[in-house]
């Protein structure tokens, strides 16, 4: 199971939105930017937004934004969704980009405007409190009267999530355990599909960016 601390989607090839972040942060998130602005290779656009330890709705529009044009000097078209986090990317017709793979451009342009901005922006929205994924997960199994882990401490409940042989026992487990807050949008068919697979695919930890499984 990927392990992001915001469970923030991001897939380059396909970005929840709505409110401003509030001014104050969690112990979480607060070490979260303060080790990204320790970060040397941060890039100074992110930096910038980042310093006051918050990103509202028009940096996070101005960081796409940033991005976009950034996709098209380099002949991709990106196209966001209504809501959510991620884009599509797309060859400009003539670009000589037809059949040619993006990720190069994806990476230099995501490391320059968006990638940590937008793990902020999304994740402070869906996970205020910077819970672990496994905690999320668990909040979920309670709140959907789920019975796996039940009387585990916290460090075996993550032990038994994390082991990529563990399925959970009822269809709506199985989504607690891909969508636990809810924020992705997943139906119960969409998570049954994606635990299906990973029987045989190798998951790792994520949010182009990374995914949140």
């Amino acid at each position: 199971m990927a392990l992001t601390l915001g469970l923030v989607v991001g897939f380059a090839g396909c970005s929840s939105h709505p409110t401003a972040v509030a001014p104050s942060t969690s112990d979480v998130w607060h070490s979260f930017i303060a080790s990204a602005l320790a970060d040397p290779n941060l890039s100074e656009f992110q930096r910038q937004i980042l310093a006051d330890y918050r990103v509202t709705d028009a940096e996070y529009q101005e960081a796409r934004d940033g991005f976009a044009q950034c996709m098209a000097d380099a002949g991709w078209s990106v196209t966001f969704p209504a809501t959510g986090g991620g884009y599509t990317v797309t060859a400009v017709q003539g670009s000589g980009n037809e059949g040619r793979n993006s990720a190069n451009d994806v990476q230099t342009c995501e490391f320059q405007y968006l990638s940590i901005v937008e793990q902020v922006y999304l994740g402070m929205q869906s996970n205020p409190q910077g819970e672990s994924p496994e905690q999320q997960i668990r909040d979920c199994y309670k709140k959907e009267n789920v019975p796996d882990g039940a009387g585990l401490s916290d460090d075996a409940f993550a032990q038994m999530v994390d082991d990529p042989n563990y399925h959970a026992s009822t269809s709506a487990g199985v989504l607690c355990y891909w969508d636990p807050t809810g924020s992705l949008g997943m139906t119960i068919q969409a998570a049954e599909a994606a635990d299906a697979s990973r029987q045989t695919i190798a998951l790792g930890p994520s949010s182009s960016t990374a995914s949140s499984h």
